[in-house]
């Protein structure tokens, strides 16, 4: 099998010269679909990469820690040659962004980060949760999506659970930091914020009208607009 590590897992989405560069992290299931519209925005002024999960394209091993998750995301910009301005992620692409982003710290390298609302807490998922989760992925698949792609999708969303159920975000980040969120759930966005402002010194908050599942759409990214352009111009 390959490396997690390969220089596959590095997708181009905007590029355009010498210029500071965004780094989008997914969610559960590790595709980058729904960042296009995003992509856009942010290409205006910076170039932006995507780093897919590993385990999405056949001879892939998938990944079931955070730590060897950012460990890996760190290998393929540092084989890419990218030094990052920007590291925005959603929901578990945030907490991978996070150990990320200290682990560029430890090197000088300080981005700013933005999470998508995403949480420091470890997670269990409840009984059925992976197969109704994996429905909502699989719906991006299209009507008939190729069955091994769609194993591949299972075996990643899988290892995701896993490393989610095992991680608690411990340590803090001094660099500047946007925590978008989500009005759903109620309970979870409270405890999420105060986690936050307790590990980020530098934290900006803004509230989004949308529940956890729907931010990403992107029919709500003017909800997201302002804030992130205000954030990265600042």
């Amino acid at each position: 099998m390959t490396t997690t590590t390969d220089s596959s897992r590095l997708v181009p989405l905007v590029r355009k010269g010498s210029r500071p560069s965004v780094v989008l992290l997914p969610g559960a299931g590790g595709g980058l679909g729904y960042y296009l519209r995003l992509a856009g925005f942010l290409g205006k002024t910076r170039n932006v990469y995507g780093i897919r999960a590993s385990g999405l394209v056949a001879g892939e091993g998938t990944e079931n820690r955070v730590p060897d998750m950012a460990d890996s995301v760190v290998k393929v910009l540092d084989n890419a040659g990218i030094e990052p301005d920007v590291v925005l992620g959603w929901s578990m692409g945030g907490v991978i962004g996070w150990e990320t982003a200290l682990r560029l710290a430890e090197r000088g390298v300080k981005p700013s980060l933005v999470l998508m609302d995403s949480s420091p807490f470890n997670f269990a998922a409840g009984d059925g949760f992976a197969d109704w989760l994996l429905d909502k992925i699989g719906a991006m698949l299209g009507p008939r999506p190729d069955e091994e792609a769609a194993a591949r999708v299972k075996r990643v969303l899988e290892g995701q659970l896993t490393a989610l159920s095992d991680n608690k975000v411990e340590r803090e980040y001094a660099g500047r930091v946007l925590y978008f969120a989500c009005a759903e759930p109620a309970d979870a966005r409270e405890l999420n914020l105060a986690a936050w402002r307790q590990l980020a010194p530098d934290l900006t908050e803004h509230q989004v009208d949308v529940d956890h599942y729907s931010i990403a759409k992107p029919e709500n990214f003017p909800a997201l607009q302002d804030a992130l352009a205000s954030f990265l111009n600042t």
